[in-house]
């Protein structure tokens, strides 16, 4: 209706997962690395993950678009399908004859005789499973249980699952331990950010044919991504309704007015404005409200009352017992193996600072002990509850790195200075966002900023700038406090940022078959990694020399050996070779 008026040759915003509309992003292009690794790997199973509508279905679809020769493909889209249906399916997709259908034994029989006819010839034979949370656990065993069709040096058949974050869920059962063992690779695809979703709008409307994009003002991006969540699915459904507002009111661009008509009419009215409004209460609905009310404050008037006669009549002299020094019983850690340093820890009345770690901020408890040593008090202090510190909080996000900025030496005011990770980019850092938990911040070893709820389960964050084996030295803009991880886990939405040092000239992983000073420099930077020497002229191909060497400093640091250096193995190359960066265990300054 609109494609003459905006002088589109297609529509530029729908929901069908067209390959030739696929935006790479880095998260993009890692998760089809590690998909066209799996492609052409040894067998096993990948495992690939990410929010409903992010692009998981699209981005299988780019790949089928370049399936090598050599590869046999199965591609299912149902996978509410018993064990049996489930190996006929595979049988159809691969053109397999089969006598009996019904028979799972049968079936597996002529899947068998057809792969190794496959390997025979040279041939991959891949199992592409859409939807994969769906499936039933006989269904995953019967998956696993084709896994052992394999030879001497390989497996016969790959098989690749397709699924929302449920899956990942479903195969941490413990019943499902077998299944996990043979994974060989997996991959959480996250949503756009905000600056890529103004990317992913031009980069659309550009395939339809509009070389300049003015129909989306910043202002409109902005609250685009506010709306979306930067999930691909959820923008091309409001893009394409306020393109369609649009010229329903004749206007060239697209305002915030028609962008929250169209969110509106796509997503419904979400907000409390948008809700009717309650009913007014009457003043006989209110009464047995008050009546508590009024309860509750003569009892607590009681008690304090008590309390206040408990302490002028109670000589202090008067206690016989042993002054007793109390400490909030930490739940369970987060990582199992701290564990040991757990109960090795002596009971003491405070969180004894490590020597590298940062003073916990000063509490109320605090100020009271010094208004007791003031006072000579010095029963009633050691009898004193030390609260545990508060974990410092802030609703900015960009105010929440100014601390990991300081870790790395640079001053940053958001007010002046802007979004946080285009500030990063202007001084040689990327951001890298990662959907996971303390474990994997641990691993990378960065200073990070932490997704946490507030006491009203709001977003919140805070930063991350020190880590020991029951603690995390935790920062806001003025304000730092050293926190038990037991209670930051159940304060923590597992979904942290960080920055790292890119090597001069990255703009994305670096693969086999690239070429240049990146190259070079990513093969001097791995053989020292790994202790090696290289005797010859410098390497500026990404050949399947250097490609193995990659993928053995990745097994060494208990990471997905695809080959690929992509922004997790450039961290760890950092690490391993003492390249200038703050870590999570080394003493901070933020004292």
């Amino acid at each position: 209706m609109y494609q003459t008026y905006f002088n589109f040759k297609a529509k530029p915003f729908t929901i069908a997962p067209n390959p030739q509309y696929l935006f790479m992003s880095p998260r993009h292009q890692e998760a089809l690395a590690h998909m066209l690794y799996a492609m052409q790997g040894e067998g096993g199973i990948m495992v690939l993950t990410g929010e409903v509508g992010t692009g998981k279905t699209t981005l299988c679809r780019h790949m089928l678009a370049e399936v090598p020769e050599n590869t046999d493909v199965a591609y299912i889209i149902n996978p509410r399908q018993s064990a049996t249906e489930m190996l006929a399916s595979l049988c159809d997709e691969l053109h397999i004859d089969c006598s009996d259908t019904s028979s799972i034994k049968a079936l597996t029989d002529a899947l068998n005789q057809h792969l190794l006819d496959n390997h025979a010839k040279g041939k991959h034979t891949v199992l592409i499973i859409d939807e994969a949370q769906q499936l039933d656990i006989t269904v995953l065993e019967q998956l696993r249980l084709l896994t052992n069709l394999e030879t001497n040096d390989k497996k016969l058949l790959q098989i690749m699952l397709l699924g929302q974050p449920e899956l990942a869920d479903v195969l941490k059962r413990k019943d499902l331990r077998q299944f996990a063992q043979r994974i060989t690779a997996r991959y959480h695809l996250t949503p756009l950010t905000q600056d890529e979703v103004a990317d992913y709008v031009a980069h659309r409307l550009q395939i339809a044919g509009c070389n300049k994009q003015t129909l989306f003002p910043k202002p409109v991006l902005q609250l685009l991504y506010d709306y979306s969540g930067g999930v691909p699915r959820l923008i091309n459904l409001l893009a394409d309704r306020a393109l369609l507002g649009a010229y329903a009111s004749e206007q060239k661009q697209v305002s915030k007015a028609i962008l929250q008509q169209a969110k509106a009419e796509v997503l419904g009215h979400s907000s409390l404005e948008s809700q009717a409004p309650a009913q007014t209460p009457t003043r006989s609905s209110l009464l047995p409200y008050i009546l508590l009310a009024m309860l509750i404050v003569v009892v607590l008037w009681w008690w304090n009352a008590a309390q206040q006669y408990d302490e002028t009549t109670q000589p202090i002299h008067a206690q016989t017992s042993e002054p007793v020094l109390t400490t909030p019983t930490p739940q369970t850690l987060v990582q199992a193996e701290d564990k040991e340093s757990i109960e090795q820890r002596p009971q003491t009345s405070e969180v004894a600072p490590q020597e590298s770690d940062a003073e916990p901020v000063a509490t109320t408890s605090i100020d009271t002990r010094a208004d007791a040593e003031t006072n000579h008090a010095a029963p009633i202090a050691a009898t004193q509850v030390i609260e545990p510190a508060k974990l410092p909080i802030t609703h900015n996000k960009n105010d929440a790195f100014i601390p990991v900025f300081q870790s790395w030496g640079l001053a940053y005011n958001p007010e002046i200075d802007g979004e946080a990770c285009t500030f990063a980019q202007s001084h040689g850092l990327l951001c890298l966002r990662q959907r996971a938990d303390i474990a994997q911040m641990r691993s990378l070893n960065r200073p990070a900023v932490l997704t946490v709820s507030d006491d009203d389960g709001q977003t919140a964050y805070t930063a991350i700038t020190g880590l020991t084996g029951t603690t995390a030295q935790t920062a806001t803009q003025d304000t730092y406090a050293q926190i038990l991880l037991s209670d930051l886990a159940l304060q923590s939405f597992n979904d942290f940022t960080l920055l790292w040092k890119a090597p001069l000239g990255y703009h994305e992983p670096v693969r086999p078959g690239h070429k240049g000073k990146l190259v070079e420099h990513l093969a001097e930077q791995v053989t020292q990694a790994l202790g090696q020497s290289w005797i010859g002229a410098p390497r500026k191909i990404y050949d399947e020399t250097l490609k193995e060497q990659v993928k053995i400093l990745q097994r060494q640091e208990g990471l997905s050996p695809d080959g690929v250096a992509g922004p997790i193995t450039w961290i760890h190359i950092n690490s391993l070779n003492h390249i200038g960066s703050p870590t999570l265990n080394q003493p901070s300054d933020n004292r």
